[in-house]
């Protein structure tokens, strides 16, 4: 008897190729259950899912289900702090005293808010806390915030903030913001309600049922972890004591955690609606009459800031103004840079401005070793592989196209020319 294939969806004429691709990873057993969308010149081109949203109770995934995206949620709190830049309320020059004058305490008086969101303020981690005193104590956590004492001098080293990073960020959006909202407030009102994406930042408990079950799809090789490891080994273990009631991801399986509203981890939504907002920068900006961002401040976000391994986690990228970036070349022309943000397990939001192409992927099996080894998660890639496939096709494109997904990709490649 044939192997029967939840899979459901819509691909544009000229897209077929994604369709295909994520049946055969479906086939495969590659893929268990997730979700590819992608927006092109404006335009939804595809929205295909499959699998099952909670494999134990056979429940398939379906064109509602809302996923936990993890840090591929820093990039859309990112994007309020630059949606607040855009409006006047922020400057990424100014010290971050500025507007939340506490902050300037313990060696922080003169971060910049560039240095805060391109992870150079050495704040990876607080001294003792708990994620839920965001709900239950925001004002204790206020002032262990502003008290923390950096990890390393600011400016002079950068490293991947795991949770602090939104955290920080939402102490600046509820200072800066004319109405003092927190940065889901903002979002929701600024964002996702005017531009109609559903995504929260911490879900709802009345929206739980919707939600995607996350499991692993194989333990963690530590040995194998240690071998690679490019990072600051004290600062990572300093880093993973806390906080301390979030050391296992499925712990947002639980709603009294998913809901809670954590801009570096609990962002829920669907592939669709990553993709809309994706798009919408990648085609400038501007969708049906409303604008998000201006197309200055995109272009910002395709500038390196900091590149190579970074001193917390080792991880090997290019950074921006708090989003990853990689690096593309088509034949002999310039290095161009798609920017966004991976998350645990396999997640992945993206815009390209040069294709005017925003996409995402989602999954609730979430595997740990693509997240932290450095190796590409094969569903995300071959999604990715096809899609550009049929963009290139549909544009006449035919020059080779080298992808740099690592920085040390690029600088190995830039330095065997130049010894030619």
């Amino acid at each position: 008897m044939a192997k029967r294939i939840l899979i459901d969806g819509f691909v544009k004429p000229g897209f077929e190729h994604v369709l295909e691709t994520f049946r055969s990873n479906l086939s495969s057993g590659l893929e268990r259950g997730g979700s590819f969308a992608a927006y092109y010149r404006g335009q939804m081109v595809v929205h295909v899912w499959g699998g099952y949203s909670d494999l134990d109770s056979r429940q398939p995934w379906k064109k509602d289900t809302l996923s936990c995206f993890f840090s591929s949620t820093k990039a859309v709190c990112a994007f309020v702090i630059a949606h607040l830049v855009d409006r006047g309320h922020l400057d990424y020059n100014e010290r971050v005293s500025k507007y939340w004058p506490e902050f300037a305490q313990n060696g922080k008086e003169n971060i910049t808010l560039e240095q805060l969101v391109s992870l150079q303020a050495g704040l990876v981690t607080l001294d003792d806390y708990k994620l839920s005193e965001v709900r239950d104590d925001p004002k204790g956590l206020e002032k262990k915030l502003a008290a923390q004492k950096p990890f390393w001098n600011p400016g002079e080293a950068f490293g991947y903030h795991p949770v602090t990073f939104a955290l920080y960020l939402d102490q600046v959006v509820s200072h800066a913001d004319p109405k003092h909202r927190n940065i889901a407030q903002y979002f929701k009102e600024e964002i996702a309600n005017p531009f109609d994406i559903e995504f929260y930042i911490g879900l709802p408990k009345h929206l739980h049922y919707r939600a995607a079950r996350v499991v692993l799809t194989r333990k963690m090789d530590m040995e194998q972890f240690a071998k690679t490891f490019k990072g600051d080994l004290n600062i990572f273990m300093e880093t993973a004591k806390n906080p301390k009631d979030f050391r296992d991801v499925r712990r947002v399986n639980d709603p009294d955690c998913a809901e809670l509203p954590v801009g570096s981890t609990h962002g829920f939504g669907g592939a669709d609606a990553m993709a809309k907002f994706c798009g919408i920068l990648a085609n400038g900006g501007e969708h049906e009459g409303q604008f998000l961002l201006s197309r200055e401040l995109i272009k910002r976000f395709e500038k390196p800031i900091v590149k190579g391994y970074d001193i917390n986690y080792g991880l090997d990228h290019w950074w921006s103004l708090g989003t990853t970036l990689f690096g593309v070349k088509e034949g002999n022309g310039p290095v161009k840079f798609i920017f966004g943000h991976g998350g645990f397990g396999g997640q992945w939001i993206g815009v390209d401005t040069h294709y005017k192409v925003g996409y995402a992927y989602t999954t609730g099996f979430c595997d740990p070793t693509a997240s932290y080894s450095g190796v590409a998660d094969q569903r995300l890639e071959s999604l990715y592989h096809a899609i550009y496939d049929c963009i290139r096709r549909i544009e006449n494109v035919i020059m080779p196209r080298t992808n740099y997904f690592l920085y040390s990709e690029y600088e190995k490649a830039t330095n065997a020319k130049n010894k030619l």
